[in-house]
């Protein structure tokens, strides 16, 4: 199967911008810097006990993208899709596919 066909899901990206804040100080704010397609895998996930007996999910996913996409990827990044957010773990270059990435990122519960 070919890159551009599994490419299908649409997933918009933000990141960091400087700019100055009220009381002229250097701070950042998180933008939208474009939108991409990327295909989507779950990758993973567990149950972390937190206290007063609370329970967290922690699910990973795995999204590739070509690599040409996002020309400074980082890990201050994160992806919005289907209006939920998913912040960037960690990324490697597919070694055998030269032309994509895989980002291996955690969905953030609001």
């Amino acid at each position: 199967m070919s890159l551009s066909s599994r490419l299908n899901c649409r997933i918009d990206v933000y990141g960091k911008k400087d700019y100055i804040n009220a009381l002229g100080e250097d701070d950042y704010i998180y933008e939208k810097l474009k939108s991409i397609y990327a295909e989507i895998t779950p990758s993973g996930g567990s149950l972390l006990s937190g206290e007063g007996n609370t329970t967290h999910a922690d699910i990973s996913h795995k999204f590739v993208i070509r690599s040409n996409s996002i020309s400074n990827l980082s890990n201050d990044m994160y992806f919005i899709f289907k209006a939920q957010r998913y912040d960037i773990k960690y990324f490697n270059p597919n070694y055998k596919y030269r032309d994509r990435i895989e980002i291996f990122c955690s969905l953030i519960m609001e």
